[in-house]
């Protein structure tokens, strides 16, 4: 929706803390709320290169960069707006995003009742997301940037990412929702709602949501950052993108399919890659550790016909995934172009396909054992296994809830009785913060 805007004066304050440090200034406006009351938004571009506050609603006219050893703090309950590209607009480079550039921190912390949102000015056109750039260690040997964020977006700011520091501290996000992003730039290069490059595990990642983005919901670059509950919803491409020597943890993590939507030409729960081509001197290899987690596709409507995996082992890459629920897709487990699965492990997962017999394919990978194979999802006995969040709960008769083990997993895993993301007594996937 487009509000009415009265400019009241050219400030670099934001209601509630402060925007200091930039190229260019930051416009205040007061916006007409669809009930009646007024309140300010910010808008901001250029490059912050001091510590800097955002509050209240900020609107970004173009791409900002987080640089100079900056840290950007966003207080709970923030709301992040990005300008949308316009459909006829020939150089989606313009696209907005949020850049943390390395050395540069993001201090996000919401609450569960009160999430920091950044979204799209007009969803159906989306935006561009949040990139942050690291300094830990990728498996490439030449300079690396994020895809859409050309060399040049901001003279003089080095938007490459990777190093050699794997405990490089990025900053922290909590109950952080990123709606409608992932602007396309060109064919196969598109952004995400969230991208990580080189991200290492100083960085805290918690309570994320990616809804409706238009590539991927997350997706990480190299780097070893651990992340606790992730929540993609509907995203076009893949829910989950390890590349270029990921090597960091995820538990509880959950990705659903809007069945109505249509989708990229080749979406999957995961998608795992090293490098296209693999190289075997590239190292470290990539080799996501994975537990807990619940990737539910559709049997129905037209997204039905589109999806690919549950998750897709590739080119080069290793893995570990245990304790999880993958259902709904075409095919469960897919492993091609994969030489290094002979170091990976697929245990005591539930897993099934639409139609029954592909649960896994072409091949074997490492280590399995324990993995339950499922003829109909709906028999795994969740609440409603096509029903969203509100139905990933698993039943008391479910296969779900026993059947765990942590063996040959670190401290930083939370151990539990039950496969997938969600059990004990509560769903913590349908919280305030995340949007259903």
């Amino acid at each position: 929706m487009k509000h009415f805007l009265k400019k009241v004066a050219l400030v670099c304050a934001v209601l509630g803390g402060s925007i200091i440090g930039m190229t260019s200034c930051s416009n205040e406006d007061q916006v007409v709320a669809p009930g009646g009351e007024t309140r300010a938004v910010t808008r901001v571009s250029g490059l912050i290169t001091t510590d800097t506050q955002w509050s209240g609603e900020i609107f970004l006219e173009e791409k900002v960069a987080v640089t100079n050893n900056a840290t950007l703090t966003i207080l709970p309950g923030t709301k992040i707006v990005g300008k949308s590209v316009p459909e006829n607009e020939t150089d989606n480079l313009d696209a907005t995003a949020i850049v943390i550039t390395k050395g540069a921190k993001i201090k996000a912390e919401g609450t569960a009742s009160n999430p920091i949102v950044m979204t799209a000015e007009t969803p159906s056109l989306g935006w561009g997301g949040l990139v942050i750039l690291g300094k830990a260690r990728i498996n490439q040997p030449t300079t690396q940037y994020i895809e859409g964020i050309a060399v040049g977006s901001f003279p003089g700011v080095d938007t490459s990412y990777g190093g050699t520091d794997d405990n490089d501290n990025s900053g922290i996000l909590k109950y952080v929702r990123i709606e409608y992003a992932g602007a396309t730039i060109g064919d196969a290069n598109e952004l995400n709602a969230f991208t990580f490059g080189g991200v290492g595990r100083g960085t805290t990642v918690e309570y994320c949501q990616a809804y409706h983005g238009e590539d991927d919901g997350f997706e990480f670059f190299g780097g070893c950052v651990n992340a606790k509950y992730l929540v993609s919803t509907a995203s076009d491409d893949d829910a989950f993108d390890f590349d270029f020597g990921y090597t960091g943890k995820i538990q509880f993590a959950v990705a659903t399919i809007d069945a109505s939507k249509t989708y990229s030409s080749d979406p999957n729960g995961i998608e795992c890659d090293n490098e296209k081509p693999f190289n075997a001197s590239h190292t470290p290899y990539t080799h996501p550790v994975l537990s807990n987690l619940t990737i539910v596709g559709t049997s129905t409507g037209s997204a039905a016909s589109a999806l690919k995996s549950a998750a897709n082992f590739r080119r080069g890459a290793e893995f570990t995934l245990v304790n999880s629920i993958m259902c709904g897709f075409p095919k469960g487990i897919y492993f091609t172009d994969a030489p290094q699965l002979g170091a990976s492990v697929l245990s005591n997962n539930i897993i099934s396909s639409v139609p029954a017999g592909n649960e896994i394919i072409d091949g074997t990978a490492g280590t399995q054992a324990n993995n339950s194979f499922v003829d109909n999802a709906t028999h795994i006995g969740l609440g409603s296994v096509w029903g969203g969040n509100n139905g990933l709960m698993p039943g008391s008769g479910s296969i779900a809830i026993s059947g765990a083990s942590f063996s040959g997993l670190d401290s930083w895993f939370t151990t539990t009785t039950y496969r997938g993301a969600i059990g004990g007594r509560s769903n913590w996937a349908t919280q305030s913060w995340v949007k259903q």
